[in-house]
């Protein structure tokens, strides 16, 4: 149960520590560059993220399509 705890603790660590870093890169770029670079250089690498996984779980079922 105490395995538990701890990674749910450091779960929450992490979305705090990427929630905090997000605030700050998205607070720079809005700054310097407005509302529509700051959300286009935001949302690019998380297209691009979700673009590899997509092409990663494809891969994977490949095997699956012929049973």
């Amino acid at each position: 149960m105490a395995s538990f705890w701890l990674k749910l603790i450091g779960v929450l660590v992490a979305c705090v520590v990427v929630g905090v870093l997000a605030i700050v890169i998205f607070t720079d770029v809005w700054s310097d560059v407005g509302l529509f670079a700051a959300v286009f250089v935001i949302s690019i690498p998380l297209l691009f993220l979700a673009w590899r996984v997509d092409r990663r779980d494809k891969q994977r079922r490949q095997g699956l399509e012929d049973i």
